[in-house]
Protein backbone atom coordinates (compact mmCIF):
# COMPACT_ATOMS: atom_id res chain seq x y z
CA UNK A 1 0.00 0.00 0.00
CA UNK A 2 1.58 3.22 -0.96
CA UNK A 3 0.52 6.81 0.73
CA UNK A 4 -0.69 9.72 -1.90
CA UNK A 5 -1.25 13.49 -1.38
CA UNK A 6 -3.68 14.06 0.94
CA UNK A 7 -7.19 14.56 -0.70
CA UNK A 8 -9.02 17.65 1.09
CA UNK A 9 -7.60 17.07 3.81
CA UNK A 10 -8.22 13.32 4.13
CA UNK A 11 -4.63 11.36 4.07
CA UNK A 12 -5.00 8.41 1.06
CA UNK A 13 -3.40 5.49 0.31
CA UNK A 14 -3.14 3.08 -2.73
CA UNK A 15 -3.26 -0.71 -2.79
CA UNK A 16 -2.13 -1.38 -6.21
CA UNK A 17 -3.03 -5.32 -5.19
CA UNK A 18 -6.68 -4.45 -5.39
CA UNK A 19 -6.91 -1.62 -7.67
CA UNK A 20 -8.46 0.87 -4.86
CA UNK A 21 -7.51 4.22 -3.27
CA UNK A 22 -8.64 3.98 0.63
CA UNK A 23 -8.93 7.38 2.59
CA UNK A 24 -8.96 8.24 6.23
CA UNK A 25 -11.42 10.13 7.98
CA UNK A 26 -13.55 10.10 11.07
CA UNK A 27 -16.88 10.62 9.03
CA UNK A 28 -19.32 9.28 10.76
CA UNK A 29 -21.95 10.51 8.25
CA UNK A 30 -21.52 13.02 5.03
CA UNK A 31 -22.43 16.42 6.14
CA UNK A 32 -20.79 15.53 9.67
CA UNK A 33 -18.13 18.49 8.14
CA UNK A 34 -17.54 20.56 4.88
CA UNK A 35 -14.64 18.28 4.73
CA UNK A 36 -16.86 14.97 5.00
CA UNK A 37 -19.28 16.22 2.29
CA UNK A 38 -16.72 17.52 -0.47
CA UNK A 39 -15.15 13.71 0.14
CA UNK A 40 -18.42 11.78 0.27
CA UNK A 41 -19.63 13.97 -3.17
CA UNK A 42 -16.45 13.25 -4.59
CA UNK A 43 -17.02 9.40 -3.76
CA UNK A 44 -20.44 9.41 -5.21
CA UNK A 45 -19.65 11.83 -8.25
CA UNK A 46 -16.99 9.07 -9.16
CA UNK A 47 -20.33 6.13 -9.46
CA UNK A 48 -22.64 8.56 -11.04
CA UNK A 49 -19.89 9.12 -13.63
CA UNK A 50 -18.89 5.59 -14.00
CA UNK A 51 -22.67 4.90 -15.76
CA UNK A 52 -22.13 7.69 -18.59
CA UNK A 53 -25.71 8.91 -18.18
CA UNK A 54 -26.76 11.16 -21.03
CA UNK A 55 -27.39 14.70 -19.59
CA UNK A 56 -30.04 16.81 -19.36
CA UNK A 57 -32.21 14.13 -17.16
CA UNK A 58 -35.04 13.94 -14.53
CA UNK A 59 -35.10 11.52 -11.63
CA UNK A 60 -38.05 10.16 -10.38
CA UNK A 61 -37.48 9.01 -7.07
CA UNK A 62 -39.42 6.89 -4.55
CA UNK A 63 -38.79 5.16 -1.16
CA UNK A 64 -39.31 2.38 1.14
CA UNK A 65 -39.83 2.64 4.99
CA UNK A 66 -38.86 -0.26 6.71
CA UNK A 67 -40.18 -1.05 10.19
CA UNK A 68 -37.82 -2.82 12.62
CA UNK A 69 -40.72 -5.96 13.42
CA UNK A 70 -39.16 -8.86 14.26
CA UNK A 71 -40.10 -9.83 10.28
CA UNK A 72 -38.14 -7.32 8.78
CA UNK A 73 -35.19 -7.08 11.57
CA UNK A 74 -34.97 -11.13 9.78
CA UNK A 75 -34.90 -10.04 6.72
CA UNK A 76 -34.01 -6.65 5.70
CA UNK A 77 -31.42 -5.39 8.28
CA UNK A 78 -28.06 -6.84 6.97
CA UNK A 79 -26.46 -6.47 3.57
CA UNK A 80 -27.75 -9.56 2.37
CA UNK A 81 -30.94 -7.93 3.52
CA UNK A 82 -30.75 -4.92 1.10
CA UNK A 83 -30.38 -6.98 -1.84
CA UNK A 84 -33.07 -9.37 -0.84
CA UNK A 85 -35.48 -6.58 -0.64
CA UNK A 86 -34.57 -4.81 -4.07
CA UNK A 87 -34.67 -8.87 -5.50
CA UNK A 88 -38.27 -8.98 -3.96
CA UNK A 89 -39.15 -5.75 -6.19
CA UNK A 90 -36.60 -6.39 -9.06
CA UNK A 91 -40.39 -6.02 -11.15
CA UNK A 92 -40.47 -1.95 -10.58
CA UNK A 93 -36.57 -1.81 -11.39
CA UNK A 94 -35.53 -4.32 -14.44
CA UNK A 95 -35.03 -3.04 -17.83
CA UNK A 96 -34.38 0.41 -15.88
CA UNK A 97 -31.57 2.73 -15.00
CA UNK A 98 -32.62 2.86 -11.55
CA UNK A 99 -29.39 4.10 -7.90
CA UNK A 100 -30.10 3.10 -5.20
CA UNK A 101 -28.94 4.33 -1.54
CA UNK A 102 -29.96 2.83 1.95
CA UNK A 103 -30.46 5.42 4.96
CA UNK A 104 -31.00 4.94 8.85
CA UNK A 105 -33.42 6.69 10.63
CA UNK A 106 -34.37 6.43 14.33
CA UNK A 107 -37.80 8.39 15.30
CA UNK A 108 -37.58 10.04 19.43
CA UNK A 109 -37.41 7.85 22.05
CA UNK A 110 -37.37 4.18 19.26
CA UNK A 111 -34.63 1.92 20.53
CA UNK A 112 -34.36 0.45 16.97
CA UNK A 113 -33.92 2.78 13.67
CA UNK A 114 -36.08 2.19 10.34
CA UNK A 115 -34.13 1.63 7.56
CA UNK A 116 -35.37 3.97 4.41
CA UNK A 117 -34.57 2.79 0.87
CA UNK A 118 -34.25 5.82 -1.53
CA UNK A 119 -34.74 4.50 -5.26
CA UNK A 120 -33.84 6.96 -8.41
CA UNK A 121 -34.80 6.40 -11.64
CA UNK A 122 -33.62 7.78 -14.82
CA UNK A 123 -35.69 8.89 -17.31
CA UNK A 124 -36.23 11.67 -19.64
CA UNK A 125 -39.94 12.90 -19.67
CA UNK A 126 -40.77 16.18 -18.16
CA UNK A 127 -38.72 19.05 -17.15
CA UNK A 128 -35.08 17.59 -17.75
CA UNK A 129 -33.73 19.21 -14.65
CA UNK A 130 -30.35 17.30 -13.95
CA UNK A 131 -27.71 18.77 -16.02
CA UNK A 132 -24.28 16.79 -14.23
CA UNK A 133 -23.31 14.66 -11.71
CA UNK A 134 -23.06 17.35 -9.50
CA UNK A 135 -26.81 17.46 -9.53
CA UNK A 136 -27.21 14.32 -9.11
CA UNK A 137 -25.28 14.25 -6.07
CA UNK A 138 -27.64 17.43 -4.63
CA UNK A 139 -30.67 15.40 -5.45
CA UNK A 140 -29.82 11.98 -3.81
CA UNK A 141 -28.31 14.20 -0.41
CA UNK A 142 -29.23 12.44 2.66
CA UNK A 143 -29.17 15.32 5.95
CA UNK A 144 -28.62 13.55 9.26
CA UNK A 145 -29.60 15.79 11.97
CA UNK A 146 -29.11 13.63 14.78
CA UNK A 147 -25.26 13.23 15.39
CA UNK A 148 -26.00 11.35 18.33
CA UNK A 149 -28.53 8.78 17.12
CA UNK A 150 -26.28 5.42 17.91
CA UNK A 151 -26.25 5.77 21.64
CA UNK A 152 -24.71 2.97 24.03
CA UNK A 153 -28.70 2.12 24.60
CA UNK A 154 -29.44 1.95 21.12
CA UNK A 155 -26.34 -0.23 19.86
CA UNK A 156 -27.09 -2.44 22.81
CA UNK A 157 -30.72 -3.17 21.64
CA UNK A 158 -29.57 -3.58 18.20
CA UNK A 159 -27.02 -6.29 19.77
CA UNK A 160 -29.67 -8.37 21.16
CA UNK A 161 -31.72 -8.77 18.34
CA UNK A 162 -28.68 -9.67 15.96
CA UNK A 163 -27.92 -6.86 13.99
CA UNK A 164 -24.40 -5.57 13.49
CA UNK A 165 -23.92 -2.79 14.52
CA UNK A 166 -21.10 -1.33 12.43
CA UNK A 167 -22.89 -1.94 9.38
CA UNK A 168 -25.97 0.25 10.61
CA UNK A 169 -23.23 2.91 11.61
CA UNK A 170 -21.82 2.93 8.12
CA UNK A 171 -24.99 2.74 6.24
CA UNK A 172 -25.15 7.10 6.31
CA UNK A 173 -21.60 6.52 4.17
CA UNK A 174 -22.95 4.65 1.41
CA UNK A 175 -23.64 6.45 -2.19
CA UNK A 176 -25.79 6.34 -4.82
CA UNK A 177 -25.35 2.94 -6.60
CA UNK A 178 -26.72 1.94 -10.00
CA UNK A 179 -28.60 -1.63 -9.28
CA UNK A 180 -27.37 -4.01 -11.74
CA UNK A 181 -28.82 -7.71 -12.69
CA UNK A 182 -27.15 -10.37 -14.01
CA UNK A 183 -28.76 -12.59 -17.09
CA UNK A 184 -30.75 -14.33 -14.69
CA UNK A 185 -32.35 -11.42 -13.12
CA UNK A 186 -30.20 -11.67 -9.87
CA UNK A 187 -29.22 -8.86 -8.15
CA UNK A 188 -25.32 -7.81 -8.02
CA UNK A 189 -23.11 -6.81 -6.03
CA UNK A 190 -23.26 -2.84 -4.67
CA UNK A 191 -19.38 -2.48 -5.49
CA UNK A 192 -19.19 0.22 -2.64
CA UNK A 193 -20.80 -1.52 0.01
CA UNK A 194 -18.14 -4.67 -1.26
CA UNK A 195 -15.13 -2.52 -1.12
CA UNK A 196 -15.70 -1.52 2.78
CA UNK A 197 -17.52 -4.57 4.25
CA UNK A 198 -14.46 -4.90 6.48
CA UNK A 199 -15.32 -1.83 8.02
CA UNK A 200 -18.80 -3.14 8.87
CA UNK A 201 -17.43 -7.21 9.51
CA UNK A 202 -17.17 -6.93 13.18
CA UNK A 203 -19.37 -5.12 15.46
CA UNK A 204 -17.58 -2.53 18.46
Amino acid sequence: MRELEDFLGFPARIDREKGTVEFESNCEFPNQSNECAKLFDSIERLFIDEVKLKFPLNIKEWKAIIEPTDENLSNYYSHDGIKHFIQEHKNKIIDTTTFFKPEVFYSRDQELPNLIFHFYKINYTGKLNIYNSYGFVNKCRIKYKDIKQLTPDRKESLKQKGINVNWIRNIPLFPAELIKFDKQDNIMDFKFQELNKSNFSEEI
